[in-house]
């Protein structure tokens, strides 16, 4: 790949990378919100999960290029199913994986893999 070729993937590649931090964001804070409503219940279980949740969503935004207007969305929470926050934390680990190898900027790069961390720790949580 030549410099002119590289000069015109990066634009596309920074797109990509905001739009994984994105979603990544989506999933996250749709399955900390599904853990926060079954954790009203008073299911100390749901701890450890909530917490790596809540730490992900945190870890994600110092990524710079996730864009500020992701905090003002409210993702719609589908129905409590173990399964559905399972899918959600482990997509959004392979997002962040994905988003962290795109990453030129180093504080994405740390941003995205500590989320992942997290993330993945949720994934483990809700086994």
């Amino acid at each position: 790949m030549n410099d002119r070729d590289r000069e015109q993937s990066a634009p596309d590649d920074q797109a990509r990378l905001v739009s994984l931090l994105e979603a990544a964001h989506t999933d996250l804070l749709t399955a900390e919100q599904i853990i926060a409503a079954c954790a009203e219940g008073g299911f100390i279980s749901w701890g450890l999960a909530e917490s790596e949740a809540s730490e992900a969503v945190r870890a994600l935004k110092y990524a710079p290029s996730l864009p500020p207007s992701v905090d003002a969305r409210t993702p719609a929470i589908p129905p409590d199913d173990l399964k559905i926050l399972h899918r959600l934390a482990t997509s959004a680990t392979q997002r962040l994986i994905t988003a962290a190898a795109l990453a030129t900027d180093s504080d994405d790069r740390l941003a995205c893999l500590q989320a992942a961390l997290h993330a993945g720790r949720l994934s483990d949580a809700l086994l």
